[in-house]
């Protein structure tokens, strides 16, 4: 046993002096409850980017945009315009990244384009069906035609089958691109689909002419 003389003269216990640490055995069953709840974390996070990443369903769209004395399509003969047009479902929370992605889009581009949005609601469903967060972001868009679209039934003959995407039509009534303008569910900021289009616009090549569309079904 070890002894040391303090300041004082006595003689003191150098054992007692030591700082021994107090360990406390975890519960096995602690052990087991934590890596359970990291796994579920785990699979939790690659299953939102697999929803995420998950493209929605999409068909070719017409060769040109069909004419309709009632919902105004462009022809050959009607305008210099290019037009876009936007499926849209306005329940689905996806489809705000999309609008706000196209809003940028018309503010880089000239005035020689125009949106068409349609906007899906339930057969038989009343108007204000259509109301929220969405539709009125839709109404500041400058350049734009809001027109409903019961039970998605334009959206389905122009192939769009997936909220958020959207075909453009050049001056000719010509379809020139379809897909999505975001990266992912909800996404912004840059990506193919709007670069794509601009560079349509100006009278440029491409690099893509269609793009995953990531949103809610139709």
């Amino acid at each position: 046993m070890l002894h040391q003389e303090n300041a004082s003269g006595f003689i003191q216990n150098a054992d007692l002096l030591e700082v021994r640490p107090i360990t406390k055995k975890i519960p096995p069953y602690l052990v087991r409850v934590a890596v359970l709840w990291g796994c579920v974390l785990v699979g939790l996070f690659f299953a939102l980017i697999a929803y995420g990443t998950t493209p929605g369903e999409s068909d070719l769209p017409p060769g040109v945009a069909p004419f309709r004395n009632v919902s105004g399509f462009l022809n050959a003969s009607s305008t210099t315009e290019w037009e876009i047009v936007m499926a849209v479902h306005p329940k689905c929370p996806c489809t705000v990244a999309s609008v706000n992605e196209l809003n940028r889009l018309l503010d880089k581009v000239d005035d020689n384009v125009r949106c068409r949005f349609l906007v899906f609601h339930p057969v038989n469903s009343t108007p204000d069906w259509m109301n929220g967060k969405i539709s009125s972001r839709l109404a500041c868009i400058p350049r734009s035609v809001i027109q409903a679209d019961e039970g998605g039934e334009t959206a389905f003959e122009l192939g769009m089958k997936t909220s958020g995407a959207v075909i453009v039509f050049d001056p000719r009534g010509k379809s020139r691109f379809h897909g999505g303008i975001t990266v992912s569910r909800n996404h912004e900021g840059d990506n193919l689909g709007v670069r794509s289009i601009s560079m349509l616009i100006q009278g440029k090549t491409p690099p893509l002419t269609t793009t995953p569309v990531y949103g809610c079904s139709l």
